[in-house]
């Protein structure tokens, strides 16, 4: 018997939930939301993803990903924990 092939899991943090998505068809593996019964949004920022990008996962396996929707009207600034890479990296997380 074979066995079959690993894939990287995509960095996702930072992306817009549509280029998440693709990116991560991509990759081989399916971006969802943290709760099975609650769709992810059409449009927002990826804020958070496991497992963590880089990891070896079989075939279509579920990748969880926290997305801010934006919007929610003004106020104020705060500074990001970590600043965005500066565009989609490869499967493997790197540029």
């Amino acid at each position: 018997m074979r066995k079959q092939e690993k894939v990287l899991v995509p960095a996702l943090v930072g992306l817009e939930v549509s280029d998440a998505h693709q990116l991560a068809f991509t990759a081989r593996v399916v971006a969802v939301a943290p709760d099975p019964d609650d769709p992810l949004p059409i449009t927002g920022t990826v804020t958070a993803q496991a497992p963590a990008p880089g990891t070896r996962v079989e075939p279509a396996a579920p990748v969880v990903i926290a997305v801010d929707p934006g919007g929610g009207g003004g106020g104020g600034g705060g500074s990001l924990a970590e600043p965005p890479p500066p565009g989609p990296m490869d499967p493997a997380g790197t540029k």
